[in-house]
């Protein structure tokens, strides 16, 4: 999910290895690369710290239980831990200097299993609904599915607008300024939690507490040379019940006429 350069693959690979090792586990690190579907890795049995996006996680669709939440350094500067944004871009040289100026231009999206990349989009824009409107775009482009994907088609088109994951946006600008330098950040959603590092339901409590306390301690200077690289400042433990606000949102757009992106 968030291995959007080679080196934030590396970065995450290398974490990963270390938080397996602390918490005294074996496992295999396994890369997953797109079109790879994150459906069919979330429903195995053997998963001991994988990235699950917030909204299948609320929907409680695959059997599976927390492990640990990533703090980002731009959640930690914004006293957000374990939050994150669905932030709205733009082509670099876009005239639009509000997201209704993009309106009846062609919206870009990942899919519509995303938080990030479709369910807070959508909560986002439900606000702009209306007796008199309904639809705010002339086309949607996608599903992209992923983030690379969103600035690439910004960049060279054809979309106008499209949602972009903050901390993928802190990995691609922090590792390919090259390519974001393409597009330009318009607004952004109100927080909500990121995606956590999940196992699978059959892990056993005790293993499950080991690798959370390995994740949790994380956070020390000589651990800048497994979290830089990453743009984190460490992780914390999941929250209770705090992707229940993604539900809420996703009752609240279709509350408001706008179950589908349009």
């Amino acid at each position: 999910m968030y291995s959007v350069t080679p080196a934030a693959t590396e970065g995450w690979q290398t974490l990963l290895r270390e938080a397996v090792r602390r918490a005294g586990l074996s496992g295999e690190v396994l890369a997953y690369p797109p079109p790879a579907r994150l459906e069919r890795l979330w429903a195995r049995t053997d998963l001991l710290a994988v990235f699950m996006c917030g909204w299948p996680f609320a929907q409680r669709l695959f059997p599976v239980q927390p492990v640990a939440v990533p703090i980002t350094n731009t959640a930690a500067l914004e006293g957000l831990p374990g939050q994150y944004r669905t932030l709205f871009m733009v082509p670099r040289d876009s005239t639009a200097r509000s997201l209704e100026e993009t309106f009846g231009g062609r919206l870009g999206y990942t899919n519509p299993e995303s938080h990030s990349g479709y369910n807070a989009v959508r909560y986002h824009l439900s606000a702009y609904i209306d007796g008199e409107r309904k639809k705010l775009y002339s086309e949607l482009i996608g599903p992209l599915v992923t983030h690379r994907r969103v600035v690439e088609t910004l960049a060279k088109g054809p979309a106008d607008v499209g949602p972009l994951d903050s901390y993928a946006w802190s990995l691609l600008s922090l590792h390919e300024p090259e390519l974001t330098r393409h597009v330009r950040i318009l607004t952004y959603s109100d927080p909500a939690p990121m995606p956590l590092l999940v196992a699978s339901e059959s892990v056993e409590v005790e293993a499950i507490s080991a690798l959370r306390n390995a994740f949790l301690s994380l956070n020390m200077p000589q651990d800048a040379v497994f979290l830089q690289v990453l743009a984190l400042q460490g992780f914390i433990a999941p929250p209770s019940d705090a992707w229940k606000i993604v539900n809420d949102r996703a009752q609240i757009s279709f509350a408001r006429g706008y179950g589908t992106l349009q």
